[in-house]
């Protein structure tokens, strides 16, 4: 099998801007959780003593809100009514940044499910759903207020069809739907539970998990082996989907195209719930599509997803941070972004190292002709801390501060140079005569500077203070500088 497509914290960052419309069948998931000791009186059956009872958005709902927890401006469209239920599903969703569209179907009341769980274990569930299918003008309201949502502007954007079989989405309005996304070259990802995958024709990517396409392709099987995943790429890649994406649980993610099939492999992990883990896929191939990233890319995007939401009790919701932090836990010193100049983008990376509890160490300078001092001045940084990023004057702030001759490399080869020093993990570029705007950005907890500075000198020093940092003085080796070697000078020790 072919190396897979990379995902870089690049890719996740480049999710803000990009736009998601949702239609599907929202629902309100109430959860009434507590610990049993006894059994009723009254009847055979155990008494809950009640300790949380919280609601969560559930259906497209939850897909709508992880979208916009990794950045993407987001609306839902969906059905739900003016009750208690739907009251409080449009407070979670305004919480969470997703723009909402509904629609009536008639004298439906929202859709709630009621979970009761002692411990960790469910002991009963109850439904609260009229799936009445929307009459003719609903339709054609909820059309309206997706081609709305959609707006003139479709470079970057992407249409989710969360279907729950629950009356929202008859075929004719997913036709409809899909010729429209088709006629303005919007990716459209589809969460499918119609047994007729034709009902989805058009779609850019069906994301159905084992068993739901086994149902779809009139298969039994207990395990995804060759045999049976070859019928369901015959069955289900029907004319006019571009691709499957077969969700299999702790194997992985069978990503099926017209012209070759590619297992995206689960990291290993704890389980703990597997609720809304299909949503919290859906919103990371949404995101990724709607972005610009390949099928491929935004798979493995949507499969971490679903891996942190699998990991993670009840319905969750996965935001650019869990990506973020995923990506840089998981990978590699040469897979890690290395040079950024963008400082939001920094301040983002940043942000989730010190979420996830790591020390941020800042150093900073010119680093014209990397020699053994600036070396030396780096690795007691990086001991310091868990993460070193690393300030680099700009071009122009070097001549200003050391002269016209200055520097004597571009600041390009200035940062690769850094970037390729082990015991660097970001570097970013400062055109200021002091890097204070950037210690301020990225507000790190340690601050390094060389001994030919008091703490009282170091820039940024008082404002470390104000968030909790401080200041560290390195010693510098004696007889190093850049000046020295640029004139030829040896330097000789021992």
């Amino acid at each position: 099998m072919s190396a897979l497509p990379s995902i870089t914290p690049q890719h996740i960052l480049g999710f803000e801007g990009a736009r998601v419309v949702v239609i599907g069948d929202a629902m309100l998931d109430r959860y009434v959780a507590g610990a049993v000791d006894r059994i009723s009186p009254e009847a055979p059956i155990p008494v809950l003593r009640v300790r949380r009872d919280h609601s969560v958005a559930g259906g497209a709902a939850n897909a709508a809100m992880n979208i916009a927890a990794l950045g993407v401006e987001t609306t839902l469209v969906a059905a739900w009514a003016e009750d208690e239920a739907g009251r409080e599903l449009e407070r979670l969703l305004a919480g969470a940044g997703v723009s909402a569209s509904p629609v009536r179907r008639g004298t439906a009341p929202t859709i709630e499910k009621l979970r009761v769980v002692a411990g960790t274990q469910q002991i009963v569930r109850v439904d609260r759903e009229d799936l009445a299918p929307l009459d003719a003008a609903g339709a054609d309201a909820a059309f309206e207020a997706v081609r709305a949502a959609l707006g003139d502007d479709v470079s970057r954007a992407a249409l989710v069809v969360s279907d729950y079989a629950k009356g929202l989405l008859s075929d004719e309005l997913v036709a409809r739907l899909i010729d429209l996304a088709r006629a303005h070259g919007i990716p459209v990802v589809v969460d499918p539970k119609s047994a007729d995958i034709r009902k989805y024709r058009g779609a850019t990517i069906v994301k159905p998990n084992f068993a739901e396409a086994l149902q779809m392709s009139g298969l039994r099987a207990d395990q995804p082996d060759e045999a049976t995943l070859d019928t369901i790429a015959e069955r289900l890649l029907v004319d006019g989907i571009a691709s499957l994406a077969v969700s299999l649980s702790a194997v992985g993610v069978e990503v099926i195209e017209a012209s070759a099939r590619t297992r995206i492999p689960t990291r290993a992990r704890l389980v703990s719930d597997v609720s809304g883990a299909g949503d919290s896929m859906i919103a990371g191939i949404a995101a990724g599509l709607a972005s610009g990233l390949t099928t491929l890319q935004a798979v493995q995007v949507g499969n971490m997803a679903a891996g942190i939401a699998c990991g993670r009790p009840g319905t969750a919701v996965v935001s650019s941070a869990d990506l973020l932090n995923e990506l840089l836990v998981a990978s590699s010193p040469d897979e890690r972004p290395g040079t950024i100049e963008d400082w939001d983008e920094l301040a983002q990376l940043v942000a989730v190292e010190k979420e996830a509890g790591k020390t941020v160490v800042f150093a900073n300078g010119v680093f014209d002709l990397l020699h053994a001092g600036h070396v030396a001045l780096l690795r007691e940084a990086r001991s310091l801390g868990d993460v070193l990023v690393v300030g680099v004057n700009s071009d122009e702030s070097t001549a200003r501060l050391k002269g016209p001759t200055r520097p004597l490399q571009p600041q390009a080869d200035r940062m690769s140079v850094l970037e390729a020093v082990r015991y660097v993990d970001f570097v970013t570029v400062f055109g200021e005569d002091t890097p204070r705007e950037l210690i301020r950005t990225i507000r790190p907890d340690v601050i390094v500077k060389g001994s030919d500075y008091r703490p009282d000198q170091v820039v940024g020093g008082e404002d470390a203070k104000a968030w909790g940092g401080r200041v560290h003085i390195v010693n510098l080796l004696d007889g190093v500088s850049t000046t020295r070697l640029s004139q030829g000078q040896q330097v000789r020790r021992g």
